[in-house]
């Protein structure tokens, strides 16, 4: 999508749209669809953490610089050889960007997944303490969410690191 003006010109108006809607939106559609249960829960997670990674990562490929792609070109990479080596290292930090906002998402959509499809997690636990008034077990899982969210990102911040090391965006992190 990104190295292609013209799949990029007719998927783009197409992505824009899928991405616009919002997940709790489809809620109904994919129970009916998948019914209640992990595969329920997976696809709604999966459609609301797609569109930041795949916009970021067309995106990223669409800003390489045309130099770099001319320079290999003329140094005789294969087409294969100028996306691995030229093109997916030049569009990393926006991949990565994508990938680090998916991840907030993904957090917040198992939440939203297991308040309407489960019987057990976080969120159907945050569910069951709000009905029976039970404050310190809602804070609880509350902290609970903070806390895993804060330990993801740590972690995607460290994996981030290290696989950007060489770019000066990533060794501020």
């Amino acid at each position: 999508i990104g190295s292609s003006a013209v799949l990029n010109a007719l998927l783009d108006p197409v992505l824009q749209f899928l991405r616009a809607v919002p997940p709790p939106a489809l809620l109904s559609f994919f129970i009916i669809v998948f019914q209640l249960g992990a595969t329920m829960q997976i696809v709604i997670i999966a459609f609301g953490v797609v569109w930041p990674v795949l916009l970021n990562s067309a995106d990223g490929v669409r800003t390489v610089d045309p130099l770099q792609l001319d320079t290999a070109k003329v140094f005789g990479l294969s087409r294969y050889r100028r996306m691995v080596n030229v093109v997916l290292p030049a569009a990393s930090p926006k991949i990565f960007a994508g990938l680090r906002v998916s991840l907030a998402f993904a957090l917040i959509l198992m939440v939203l997944s297991e308040l309407v499809g489960s019987t057990a997690g976080i969120g159907s636990q945050l569910l069951g303490a709000q009905r029976d008034f039970d404050l310190p077990r809602m804070w609880a899982g509350i902290v609970v969410l903070g806390v895993l969210g804060l330990l993801f990102n740590l972690a995607f911040m460290l994996l981030e690191r290290r696989v950007l090391a060489w770019h000066t965006g990533a060794q501020r992190l």
